[in-house]
């Protein structure tokens, strides 16, 4: 009886912690992070999500003690699926330092939501095919088409063009099919993505075009206004240039000559 009665206290027990420990383990919070299919910031390889964003988040969330959720969105959605609350932050290559239309105004996207520090730069660039010619002044685009991601920053240069075919699309690698499909003439993208991309594997006959000089650009994390996750990702941000882990991961993706080692905190 004793024997009995020892093996159901011991269950008993062993429940009573399992539970205490599923119900310690549930009290962490998971923040869900907004990205897009974008090397090499975020994507998939061997099945596995990476990237410097990808790697950054994480770590990031990680240190302030939150479980980390991945989303993929359509970029042209970005601001709906933060105010709904579908994600927590956008953290994705966001060029802080461009506008939006809301409400059919150009507004600057530091007024639609709070940004993070500045941690990398980046430029627009032209994407054509390797035996196409030379873009060397914008009057060079007409009669063209260009291919660009709808909401992207590449839409306010691509504005700025005067007689061309507008292709909208939902991401900048589909943007870069377009012009390798023969299906857009050009493409607008980051530079960062299409220096990992252009000239190699399925993108081989595409190349970057040299000859229009495009304005500097700054990547940040993007929250909701009012967001205090913002301050807490700045901090830790400082820490990652001080200990030299922001350098580190950047290197391993070669971003090292683009990466912002200061001036996270003001």
């Amino acid at each position: 009886m004793k024997k009995i009665i020892t093996f159901i206290m011991t269950a008993i027990m062993a429940a009573v912690a399992l539970f205490s420990f599923t119900a310690c383990g549930s009290d962490q919070k998971t923040v869900t992070i907004g990205y897009t299919d974008y090397a090499p910031m975020n994507y998939t390889e061997n099945g596995k999500l990476v990237g410097f964003d990808t790697e950054l988040a994480r770590k990031t969330f990680e240190d302030l003690g939150y479980k980390v959720r991945f989303k993929l969105i359509e970029w042209s959605n970005k601001y709906m699926e933060l105010s709904s609350g579908n994600i927590d932050c956008v953290w994705n290559g966001f060029t802080m330092n461009s506008s939006d239309k809301v409400n059919g105004q150009d507004t600057p996207r530091s007024e639609i939501v709070d940004f993070t520090s500045p941690y990398m730069y980046n430029a627009q660039c032209i994407i054509r095919r390797a035996n196409a010619p030379e873009i060397t002044n914008v009057a060079d685009f007409a009669g063209k088409s260009v291919a660009f991601e709808a909401g992207s920053a590449a839409v306010d240069f691509v504005s700025s063009l005067s007689g061309i075919n507008q292709k909208p699309v939902t991401s900048q690698m589909d943007a870069l099919k377009e012009v390798n499909a023969g299906t857009a003439d050009y493409a607008v993208v980051d530079v960062i993505l299409a220096k990992a991309n252009a000239g190699k594997g399925n993108f081989s006959s595409l190349a970057i075009n040299e000859g229009l000089e495009m304005a500097q650009e700054l990547y940040a994390v993007a929250f909701k206004k009012g967001s205090d996750l913002t301050e807490k990702v700045n901090e830790l941000f400082d820490k990652y240039a001080k200990d030299g882990s922001m350098v580190e991961l950047a290197t391993k993706y070669g971003l090292e000559n683009v990466v912002i080692l200061d001036g996270y905190v003001d």
